[in-house]
């Protein structure tokens, strides 16, 4: 790992769940646009490589207390003209004073916007639910059946939720990983304190939900990262259709 690498994101690949079917997903999480840090011409043909079926942007696109970016949105459409893009709102934008102009570039850039809703993508005879909540906020009940994925910006709400609504998948990021990570650990995340136990890839949560960790691709007040660089999850999606 690049020790003090902020401008480069790092592709890590994952691996979850069973089935003869399967879905490629990429996670963008925290890009903080006007405070991007990386190439996004470079983090976008790395993208294009990459090949994923879809991409998943569980939040912070943008810096709440920056004014907003035209290259935020930019780069948005862009990714939007590659793949399908689902997209749940962070703290940021919930926060944003221009909250509505970031749900109507959404819209004009072709994202699906899935905060407190629900999008479906189907598979080969599979099907794929994909809701969002913001901070915790109440997301669409998913139907049985499908493959159930949950953009949750907040990690730290993650066990709640899988217990609440039992999706097969929450993606999320938020902890920045932690922002300095020392012997694998990060050091402190928002809403976790310090060493947070959830700020990298994947954990496993009760009753049966798989939790995916972003660790960020940029920084928001605290520009500084050790150990840590930016991240971009791959996560292959193993299912069966419901028989």
């Amino acid at each position: 790992m690049r020790l003090f690498e902020n401008k480069r994101a790092e592709f890590v690949e994952y691996e979850t769940g069973e089935g003869d079917l399967s879905v490629r997903f990429a996670h963008l999480s925290d890009l903080h646009f006007p405070r991007e840090r990386v190439d996004c011409a470079e983090l976008l043909s790395s993208l294009v490589r990459a090949r994923p079926d879809a991409v998943l942007f569980s939040g912070d696109l943008v810096c709440r207390r920056r004014p907003l970016s035209p290259a935020a949105f930019a780069f948005l459409r862009e990714l939007a003209a590659h793949f399908p893009v689902y997209f749940a709102e962070g703290n940021h934008e919930a926060a944003h004073p221009d909250r509505a102009r970031i749900l109507q570039e959404l819209e004009r850039a072709g994202v699906h916007n899935v905060t407190n809703g629900c999008a479906r993508l189907e598979r080969e005879g599979g099907v794929i639910l994909i809701a969002g909540a913001t901070n915790g906020g109440e997301a669409p009940a998913m139907e049985e059946g499908a493959y159930r994925i949950l953009l949750l910006h907040r990690p730290e709400l993650a066990p709640a939720a899988a217990k609440e609504l039992m999706p097969d998948l929450i993606v999320s990021g938020h902890a920045h990983g932690g922002q300095f990570r020392l012997f694998g650990r990060g050091v402190y995340a928002p809403g976790q304190g310090l060493f947070p136990r959830y700020t990298e890839g994947l954990y496993q949560l009760p009753p049966n939900t798989t939790l995916l960790v972003s660790r960020g691709v940029g920084s928001s007040r605290f520009p500084f990262r050790l150990n840590n660089p930016p991240h971009v999850p791959v996560l292959t999606v193993r299912f069966s259709p419901d028989p």
